[in-house]
C-alpha cells in the first residue's frame, strides 16, 4: 500500500514559487494555463518530498560576450563534426524488416543480441506502459504480441538512449533529460490512444526523441549551446529562441534534420522538427501530441532538457482537440501511475 504523502505549508509554498518561475512567460488567466500550474503545482510538491535531487540549483553560467554568426544547419550536418550515427541495432532491424524472406523471429533475433535493449524492452512490455494480462518473458513473444514495427520503432527510441554519455552535467543532466523526455513519450502514446489519431508507437518514439536536438548541439557546438543555456537561465528566455540567437536555428530544428539524416519515417522526423510551432504540428496527429505533451510534462515539473521555462499557448487550440481543462484533470489521474511505472524502469535500466 503506498504512503500517504504530507505535504506541508512551506513545500506548499516552494512549489508555488517554482511554478511560478517556470510560468514566466505564460498567461495563467487561460484556463488550460491555469489548470496545467495548479496540477503541476502538486506535482512539484511532491518531488520536492520524495526527490529533492531534482531540484539542486542550476550551475551559473556568465553571459557570453561575443556575438555569433548564424550557422547553416544543413552544412552542419554534412561536416566534418562527429555527429550521432543511427544505432547498430536499428540499422539491422530495418534490413531485417525491409528483406520479404525475413521473419518476426528474425527481428527477435536482431533485437535479442543487444541484452541491454533486450531487458529495457522486457521491462517496458511488462509494465503497465501496455498492460498484457500475462508475462512476457522472451523478445519473440514481445514480438509475436506487440508487432514487429511496433517493436522496432520502440527499440530505435529505447537505444538511442545510450549516445550521448559524458556530456557536461551542469549544462545538460541526462538523467533529468530523458526522464522528461520518456515522460513526453508516454503522454504523447496516450493521448493518441485517447482520441484514436496517429499511431500510439510513433508518437513515444517521436516525444522520447523531441529533444534530442538539444544534446546533439552540445556535441556539435558546445560554445554556443552554453551560451543558449546562459541566455536562457540568466534572461529568463525560452531555450529554443536563445539558440536561435546563436546559431540561427533551434534545437528542434537541428533534431529533426537528424531524423531525416537517419531516414526515418516522416511523420517522426515533423513531430520533432515542430513541437515548438504549433500551428505546424496540427497538420499531423503525432506532431500534434507531442506538442501537446511536451508542455503537459514540463508543467508537471517532470524531468528537464534545458529548456525550462512555459511558453504562452493559445487557449482554443487546445480545446478545438478536447484537451479542456476537465480532460486535463482526467488525464492526469490515468498517465500518473504509467508514468511511475515507466520511471522505475528507466532507473532500473540505468542503474
Amino acid at each position: 500500500m503506498t504512503e500517504k504523502i504530507t505535504i506541508t505549508k512551506e513545500i506548499l509554498h516552494d512549489a508555488t514559487t517554482l511554478m511560478k518561475e517556470r510560468f514566466t512567460h505564460a498567461d495563467l488567466k487561460k484556463p488550460v494555463l491555469k489548470t496545467l500550474f495548479e496540477l503541476g503545482v502538486t506535482h512539484v510538491a511532491k518531488d520536492l518530498i520524495e526527490h529533492p535531487e531534482l531540484y539542486k540549483p542550476l550551475a551559473k553560467l556568465p553571459m557570453p560576450k561575443n556575438q555569433f554568426d548564424n550557422i547553416d544547419p544543413v552544412s552542419l550536418l554534412r561536416s566534418e563534426v562527429k555527429l550521432p550515427s543511427l544505432p547498430q541495432v536499428f540499422i539491422e532491424m530495418r534490413e531485417v524488416i525491409n528483406d520479404p524472406s525475413s521473419s518476426a523471429s528474425d527481428v527477435a533475433r536482431v533485437i535479442s543480441q543487444d541484452t541491454a535493449l533486450s531487458a529495457f524492452l522486457l521491462r517496458m512490455v511488462n509494465s503497465a506502459f501496455y498492460s498484457f494480462p500475462s508475462q512476457i518473458d522472451t523478445i519473440s513473444r514481445a514480438v509475436a504480441v506487440i508487432g514487429t514495427k511496433q517493436l522496432s520503432t520502440l527499440a530505435l527510441g529505447t537505444s538511442v538512449m545510450d549516445m550521448f554519455k559524458g556530456l557536461p552535467t551542469d549544462i545538460i543532466d541526462l538523467e533529468l533529460f530523458w526522464r522528461h523526455s520518456f515522460a513526453c513519450g508516454i503522454i504523447a502514446r496516450e493521448l493518441s490512444k485517447l482520441f484514436k489519431q496517429g499511431s500510439p508507437e510513433k508518437c513515444f518514439v517521436a516525444g522520447l526523441l523531441h529533444d534530442i536536438g538539444r544534446p546533439v548541439l552540445m556535441m556539435a557546438l558546445p560554445d554556443r549551446a552554453i551560451a543558449a543555456t546562459a541566455i536562457s537561465r540568466n534572461k529568463k528566455a525560452l531555450m529554443y529562441k536563445a539558440e536561435r540567437l546563436v546559431t540561427g536555428f533551434d534545437h528542434a530544428k537541428l533534431g529533426g534534420m537528424l531524423l531525416r539524416k537517419w531516414n526515418l519515417p516522416f511523420s517522426l522526423v515533423t513531430a520533432v522538427l515542430y513541437h515548438h510551432s504549433p500551428s505546424k504540428a496540427a497538420k499531423s496527429p503525432e506532431s500534434m501530441y507531442v506538442y501537446f505533451a511536451n508542455i503537459i510534462a514540463k508543467s508537471f515539473g517532470i524531468g528537464g532538457g534545458g529548456d525550462f521555462f512555459i511558453r504562452d499557448i493559445n487557449n482554443d487550440r487546445w480545446k478545438e482537440q478536447g484537451l479542456t481543462p476537465e480532460k486535463l484533470r482526467e488525464i492526469e489521474k490515468s498517465i500518473i501511475p504509467i508514468l511511475n511505472d515507466s520511471f522505475s524502469i528507466l532507473t532500473n535500466v540505468a542503474a
